[in-house]
């Protein structure tokens, strides 16, 4: 990416040196901000794009937690079937998947989620969404959560340091943070980042 921002802003100082040479002063001076524009607009597309498809790096973002015993969850869940804190699985392995019913990358992973969750608990904590459009995700999408909580404020997002959603933390036996990881998880990302933690536990 970084490649490629750099070639838009290269073409984009180009095309104003060339455009000086060009034209005259006054014509210049309209022309320069839709060069502007048009290089700005590119670079924020590739942002977003990144963020949709989960192809922006990430996982490089430092994160205190790491060895850490995990912070509290949400004092909340979507139903009472869902309140299952990290004290009921102790002794187990827990994923605790930041995410969200607005969050595109969140529903790309599900069915990786899903695969995952025959041999790890996962623990969802929406991240400010709210309990109809999340019942609604689940129904639509399908649900890898043994617990469910909401996080309405995001408060407990900030606790655990979050940088956007989807991002899991992967908390050992004894209950504590293993391993963070920033953006959707897929089939490679278990392979190559979360197994071979879980070997090691």
């Amino acid at each position: 990416m970084v490649d490629l921002v750099t070639s838009i802003l290269c073409s984009a100082i180009y095309t104003i040196l060339f455009c000086e040479q060009k034209m005259k002063s006054k014509s210049l001076i309209f022309i320069l901000p839709a060069i502007g524009f048009l290089a700005l607009s590119t670079i924020f597309a590739i942002a977003i794009f990144g963020d949709l498809t989960g192809s922006r790096k990430k996982d490089n973002l430092p994160s205190v937690l790491v060895g850490r015993q995990a912070p509290d969850l949400p004092a909340i869940a979507l139903a009472p079937e869902f309140a299952k804190t990290l004290s009921t699985f102790q002794g187990k392995p827990v994923l605790v998947n930041f995410m969200a019913s607005w969050c595109a990358p969140c529903r790309a992973e599900i069915p990786a989620l899903e695969k995952l969750a025959e041999d790890v608990v996962i623990i969802a904590v929406a991240y400010k969404d709210k309990e109809t459009d999340l019942r609604q995700f689940l129904k639509q999408y399908g649900n890898p959560y043994d617990g469910i909580w909401m996080d309405f404020d995001g408060k407990i997002g900030r606790q655990w340091g979050i940088y956007g959603v989807p991002e899991s933390f992967l908390i050992d036996k004894t209950g504590d943070v293993r391993l963070r990881h920033a953006g959707p998880i897929f089939g490679d990302v278990i392979a190559k980042v979360i197994a071979p933690e879980l070997e090691q536990m």
